[in-house]
């Protein structure tokens, strides 16, 4: 999916610059997610380039109540099957059924380049692994060591990998559906997006405004899940004032996705709202919080809660490394995303770490 993402001009504090936080903030709200990058200060000079290169971690363990009394009712541990879950009546009525569990992991390149004082161009690839993944027993220990509900998770496979939702009746688009995989998808092209952002207003050392508008190609392939198969578009508009020692940053915009065919999903409209602060924790370093708030593109399908809106919360840090002996600018950022209520609704956890490099 699309990244609804930002970059505002460099603010200065004791410390010098500051580090850049534009790193990947999560994986959104569900398989198509909408990855949202903290809106942030530091982007490439005049005329020069600016490259990230990222690895992320998304784990999803998803599941409609139904599904949920059926597994935690179990006193074994193994597999959760298609024939399983067909034999489960959609509760309540005829509200669907499903369950998730994967991890995805992405390895993407970013390039952006300034066009001018106040555009920038960007082009973002990536490729895409999903399967089963290796996180289970770390979740599940954490879980343990601080006392929270593991909500099924030790009654089925451990690092397994299924896709699986149903709806019997009417009451979504479509009405019938029923969409089941439980091969692991492996290794992929993932979303190609392309961007161009530019400033608003006059320029000033306080607020910093720009508007982004961003194309998603369908590269990545429908069928197995690494990405919608549809042509996407989104705007946003991106705001950065400082405050204190803090950089406050807000973002506001719209995604028009497109169809998805296997999920009977009609073109709809998706509204993302996030607030981030940045702030200085020492020479060259930065931590990042960001509150996320956006709506699901399941909700036309009436399956449970995996069509509410989802409010997500970040937490990144950032540490600006020693130039190169070429002379390029380097920074590197680690971040985690969590779902903070509606479990059955978004990604349960993802990491995500890069570095950036900058041509001064």
């Amino acid at each position: 999916m699309l990244a609804a993402a930002s970059s505002l001009g460099a603010q200065e504090h004791r410390f010098g610059p500051l580090p850049v936080a534009e790193a990947w903030l999560g994986s959104g709200s569900g398989f198509l997610s909408l990855p949202i990058e903290a809106p942030a200060s530091g982007g490439p000079g005049t005329g020069r380039w600016q490259v990230t290169a990222s690895l992320g971690l998304s784990s999803f363990w998803l599941r409609s109540p139904s599904v949920s009394e059926v597994i935690e009712a179990r006193r074994y541990r193994g597999a959760v099957t298609a024939e399983e879950l067909d034999g489960i009546a959609p509760w309540p009525g005829f509200e669907g059924i499903y369950f998730a569990d994967m991890e995805v992991h992405r390895l993407t390149l970013d390039a952006r380049r300034r066009l001018g004082r106040r555009l920038e161009l960007g082009l973002k690839a990536s490729v895409v692994n999903a399967d089963g993944g290796f996180v289970d027993p770390l979740i599940e220990g954490f879980h343990d060591f601080f006392g929270f509900r593991q909500s099924g998770r030790p009654q089925s496979l451990e690092n397994g990998y299924a896709l699986y939702f149903r709806r019997d009746g009417p009451g979504g688009y479509g009405e019938q559906l029923r969409f089941v995989r439980f091969e692991q998808a492996g290794l992929g092209l993932g979303e190609t997006i392309v961007s161009l952002k530019s400033g608003l207003g006059p320029e000033s050392a306080t607020w910093r405004q720009a508007i982004q508008v961003q194309l998603k190609l369908p590269t990545a392939d429908e069928d197995r899940f690494q990405g919608t198969g549809s042509v996407d578009a989104a705007i946003q508009y991106l705001v950065s004032r400082p405050w204190r020692r803090w950089t406050l940053h807000g973002n506001a915009g719209v995604t028009r996705l497109g169809s998805h065919g296997l999920l009977t999903l009609a073109p709809q409209n998706i509204i993302t709202v996030a607030i981030a602060g940045e702030r200085p924790v020492g020479p060259g370093s930065s931590i990042v919080l960001q509150l996320r708030h956006q709506q699901s593109p399941f909700r036309q399908l009436n399956l449970s809660i995996l069509g509410v809106t989802a409010t997500l919360i970040d937490i990144g840090w950032t540490r600006s490394l020693k130039p190169s002996r070429s002379g390029l600018d380097r920074s590197a950022y680690f971040s985690l995303s969590n779902n903070t209520a509606k479990y059955g609704s978004a990604v349960d956890i993802s990491l995500h770490t890069g570095i950036r490099f900058r041509r001064n």
